[in-house]
C-alpha cells in the first residue's frame, strides 16, 4: 500500500507541475502575442515547450520520490 501511495503522490505532483508550466507557457504566449512568424520560429517554440515539459516531468519526479521518502519515514 505504500508503493501505491507513493506512485500516486508522485504522479500527482508531476501533474501540477506540468500544468502549472504549461499554463505559465499559455500566458507568456497570451500576454506577448504570437511567438512565431516562421517555420523556423514554431519549430524553436515547440522544442523550447516540448524540452520544457521533459525538463519539468523529471525534476518533479525527483523531488516527488524524495519527498515522498521523506514522508514515509515520519508516519
Amino acid at each position: 500500500m505504500k508503493v501505491i501511495k507513493g506512485v500516486l503522490f508522485v504522479f500527482l505532483l508531476v501533474a501540477s507541475a506540468m500544468g502549472v508550466f504549461n499554463l505559465i507557457f499559455i500566458l507568456i504566449g497570451t500576454y506577448v502575442g504570437p511567438l512565431y512568424e516562421s517555420d523556423a520560429d514554431q519549430s524553436r517554440n515547440f522544442a523550447i515547450w516540448l524540452l520544457g515539459n521533459i525538463g519539468v516531468m523529471i525534476v518533479a519526479a525527483v523531488a516527488g520520490i524524495i519527498w515522498s521518502r521523506r514522508r514515509a519515514k515520519r508516519i
